[in-house]
């Protein structure tokens, strides 16, 4: 599974890195319509959003809207040690540096636990129909979200991977501790697993 995981790492991220920057933005431009996206984009509400890196849909404009809209907006920060991502505010307050990977990522007093968060939207490398996400291969997401796979009913934070159609794979070969979101944004619209608050 190791060797089907990183050949198709391979393919995917050259199918990303093909995708024009017209395209690219016009993708990134085009989720912050959706109706679903809106709805969680209220007043007060806790939205984890990420920096994209290389050719990864680019969050910036969500990220503009989720401060507009008054959102407490939190970045994560890759630890030096083990694989549990912090969260760190993101306003006039936060001061920017290069951290894990080279990746620009703000430090602030303020932080927030992951199972505090109300929506947490994730890059990705590729994805199913059935919301099974492939990323990096470094595991930090799976790892700090592991507690939702232990839950039936109450699905906080809402997982929500933002990827460009191309990324979408038949069937992602999975194991145990890979994460499964709740739904999907790319530029052709909204994929749904199950209903989510």
């Amino acid at each position: 599974m190791i060797t089907q995981k990183t050949q198709l790492r391979r393919d995917l991220r050259q199918r990303r890195t093909a995708i024009s920057k017209i395209q690219r933005q016009a993708a990134a431009w085009a989720v912050t319509h959706y109706p679903q996206i809106l709805q969680k984009l209220r007043r007060g509400k806790k939205i984890a959003l990420y920096v994209p890196v290389g050719s990864e849909f680019s969050a910036w404009p969500l990220i503009f809207l989720a401060l507009q809209r008054g959102c407490l907006v939190y970045l994560p920060v890759v630890p030096k040690v083990g694989r549990r991502l912090n969260f760190v505010r993101l306003n006039e307050g936060a001061v920017w540096s290069y951290g894990a990977f080279n990746i620009p990522t703000p430090s602030h007093f303020e932080q927030c636990s992951s199972r505090d968060l109300d929506s947490v939207f994730v890059p990705l490398l590729g994805f199913d129909l059935q919301l099974a996400r492939l990323g990096q291969g470094g595991g930090y997401y799976d790892t700090t979200f592991a507690f939702r796979r232990l839950r039936k009913t109450w699905l906080k934070p809402a997982l929500i991977g933002l990827a460009y159609s191309c990324q979408q794979v038949e069937r992602l070969p999975c194991e145990a501790w890979d994460l499964k979101l709740d739904a999907i944004a790319t530029e052709q619209g909204w994929i749904r697993r199950s209903p989510i608050n």
